[in-house]
């Protein structure tokens, strides 16, 4: 017996693979409980088809945006194609709020079908951000209407909770880590290996960034902070990893990034300072990790960051900014290092702190890498999963099919 969990991505998922879309396509190809069958609603042939042959595509050099008039024509469509198959699953997991999302859950709840939202951003998909919007009272009454909502961090289900939803409908899960791909160098030999096949610096200090280059991650403060930081420290090097042109994210701001390179200029770090670009292939990402020193997250907002659980599977010392999805991830002077948001002095001091203190640097990294291990394995948040589906199949008073 399965129960058949259909999962609602958004319809551009294919042109738009960021951060849940490589989690969940490693969830995919990893689940081994045989009572759940994963289902994904594909746009490219209009019907829902088995997760691992729905997310078998290779990542597109050229990311796009859906325009307003696709988000309306695909609200149609997906009510349509819900109603349309409905023998062929038993539970709906979305995995985004636009309208079309929204409805398609009040619709589920009035034909008695259990749904789940997995809500993944602090001040955007959670009810005190939803209620600001435009026509935010409805769009937050819909809400409501999800069987289950799962917040990926404790700040996100604080805000659900803030605004009188209970424990049994707000269910925090946070995300896994795939801690065989992500994990510590083997030796010094090994970090130069990486190096070389990235065309990085062999003898110098690497802090590293993963994420889009846009304000809401902070990488203006990180920046102005490594500058301060190198004029101490002269043999460090800035490596900043992922989209950095609105073709490979169109929702990205280039004079923002211009900006960025103007002060790199400026300061004439241009030998010091190095943007990648978009990396598709996760195993090159776990060798960028690999051949790091350290890891810099300054983001100024964010529900539950990937980005710092892998560096932290890597074995790597992290500093981070103290946003609110990651309370009781980093422990400030245990497994990492915590600055106040914005304060560029306070990131230099713990910056120079940690390149001062070896013995610092490798009990952070061991210790952040056996945090990982305990906490986000993907066998634990499998069962975590595996077992919010039950108690919402169980909830309906009826039995999963064959």
């Amino acid at each position: 017996m399965k129960m058949r969990v259909l999962h609602i991505f958004a319809p551009n998922f294919k042109q738009r693979f960021g951060g849940p879309i490589f989690d969940w396509k490693y969830a995919f190809s990893h689940w081994d409980d045989p009572e759940v069958l994963h289902l994904v609603l594909d746009y490219d042939r209009n019907c829902p088809l088995s997760s691992k042959e729905a997310f078998d595509f290779e990542v597109s050099d050229s990311q796009v945006l859906s325009p307003r008039w696709k988000r309306v024509l695909w609200a149609f469509t997906l009510i349509k194609n819900l109603f349309r198959y409905r023998r062929n699953y038993d539970i709906v997991h979305f995995h985004l709020l636009w309208w079309g999302g929204l409805l398609a859950a009040a619709w589920a709840k009035s034909k008695g079908i259990p749904t789940i939202y997995q809500s993944v951003l602090l001040d955007s998909d959670t009810p005190g951000a939803i209620r600001k919007q435009s026509l935010g009272r409805i769009k937050e009454k819909l809400l409501r209407t999800f069987s289950v909502i799962v917040p990926i961090s404790e700040a996100l289900a604080e805000d659900y909770y803030l605004h009188g939803y209970t424990k049994d409908h707000v269910i925090t899960l946070m995300n896994s880590v795939d801690t065989k791909l992500f994990h510590p160098s083997t030796s010094l030999y090994e970090k130069r290996v990486l190096r070389k096949k990235f065309g990085l610096p062999l003898d110098v200090l690497i802090l590293l960034f993963a994420g889009s280059i846009i304000q809401r991650k902070g990488v203006d403060i990180l920046l102005k902070g490594f500058i301060e930081v190198s004029q101490r420290f002269p043999d460090l090097y800035l490596l900043l990893v992922g989209p950095k042109n609105q073709g490979e994210n169109p929702s990205l701001d280039e004079s923002y990034v211009n900006d960025l390179h103007v002060l790199i200029d400026e300061k004439q770090f241009e030998a010091r300072v190095k943007f990648t670009g978009l990396i598709k292939n996760r195993h090159d990402m776990a060798d960028l990790y690999r051949a790091a020193d350290y890891f810099v997250f300054p983001s100024r907002k964010e529900g539950l960051p990937n980005v710092v659980l892998e560096a932290m599977a890597s074995g790597l010392p992290v500093v981070v900014s103290d946003i609110p999805g990651l309370k009781n991830v980093i422990k400030d002077g245990k497994n990492g290092v915590i600055f106040p948001s914005e304060d560029i002095n306070a990131l230099t001091t713990a910056l120079q702190s940690l390149i001062m203190n070896a013995e610092t640097r490798m009990r952070f990294g061991s210790c952040a890498r056996r945090y990982i291990l305990e906490a986000h394995s993907f066998p634990v948040w499998q069962a975590s999963l595996s077992e919010i589906y039950r108690s919402m199949i169980s909830a309906t008073g009826n039995d999963w099919t064959d």
